[in-house]
């Protein structure tokens, strides 16, 4: 007997999709350059409210591009939440930083303030912090925990496009977020 498969999403291609993807094939632009890359960077930008929308092929290579610009290394120290995807913490290691994992509060599953800034240390550069599963992270806390100890904050926002706090959209707060399309 063969198990069913569940997939983890099942694509919809039944408007407009089937004929961009024919059209992308067509004009054997099919990744990295093209027209839709500048109308889906214009139209990530728009829904987020960000100056500025960069399209990578995936989540973690938008992470690492991000923690990589920050010039992080050998010595540096980024706070994590304890409850993440692993690409969250891989990405810090690429960057040869150490990853410090803060716990995750109860009542939403996103990374505690209070606990993050008992972890900071002299090391400290960062807080990579994560929007989960659609649920904003506390922003009012976490920014003004970064500005009073001049830390970097970056978002990802893998599971949160849409997500917005207080009339503003997440990944919009740090200085960079990161979106992926998986199908989760």
């Amino acid at each position: 007997m063969t198990s069913p498969v569940i997939p983890v999403y099942k694509p919809d291609l039944g408007g407009n999709e089937r004929r961009y993807v024919l059209e992308c094939l067509d004009s054997t632009w099919i990744s990295s350059l093209g027209a839709f890359i500048p109308k889906f960077e214009a139209a990530v930008a728009a829904v987020t409210g960000a100056r500025h929308a960069i399209a990578v092929c995936n989540g973690t290579v938008a992470l690492h591009l991000a923690l990589h610009c920050l010039d992080l290394g050998a010595g540096d120290e980024v706070i994590v939440p304890t409850f993440t995807y692993i690409a969250s913490v891989n990405t810090i290691a690429q960057t040869g930083a150490r990853p410090v994992f803060a716990d995750a509060r109860p009542s939403d599953w996103n990374i505690d303030p209070d606990d993050a800034a008992r972890l900071i240390t002299p090391r400290t550069k960062a807080i990579l912090l994560v929007h989960l599963y659609g649920a904003a992270c506390d922003m009012t806390a976490l920014t003004a925990l970064s500005a009073r100890h001049g830390l970097h904050l970056v978002e990802d926002c893998a599971e949160a496009l849409g997500t917005t706090r207080e009339g503003r959209h997440v990944g919009t707060y740090g200085i960079a977020g990161t979106f992926s399309f998986f199908g989760n």
